[in-house]
């Protein structure tokens, strides 16, 4: 009997912001990326929910192909119990909650960084 494994490749993006990076916006520290790696444009909702699930923040962007970079700041200060919801062309959504209070954090987005998984979030706190 022999046995065959086969590995996949994963590839993640993980990118902190170095501290001093567009530090001149003061009202609030917390970005959102959104990176599109595909062949084709995309809609993107991003939802922000507070803890009682309430709509607090909700907004759609279209993402250009081939890595094109897309930065807004959130109006507000995300805190412990923030859901963030991502909706990919109003079919795939993916939710992250924010578990600490963080006056500087970045979501970042990801579309079609994996075939398998067209819509990713991240969360970094630098």
């Amino acid at each position: 009997m022999i046995s065959i494994i086969v590995l996949i490749p994963v590839i993640k993006q993980n990118i902190l912001l170095d501290k001093n990076e567009n530090n001149n916006d003061k009202e609030s520290g917390n970005y959102f990326f959104i990176h599109n790696w595909g062949d084709k444009s995309h809609e993107v909702t991003v939802e922000v929910l507070d803890s009682k699930n309430t709509s607090i923040f909700n907004e759609s962007y279209m993402s250009a192909p081939k890595k094109e970079y897309m930065r807004k700041q959130f109006p507000f200060t995300l805190t412990s119990g923030t859901y963030i919801k991502a909706t990919l062309d109003n079919n795939i959504t993916k939710t992250e909650m924010i578990s600490n209070d963080a006056s500087d954090l970045a979501i970042y987005i990801d579309i079609e960084i994996q075939p398998d998984d067209p819509l990713d979030i991240g969360i970094a706190i630098p």
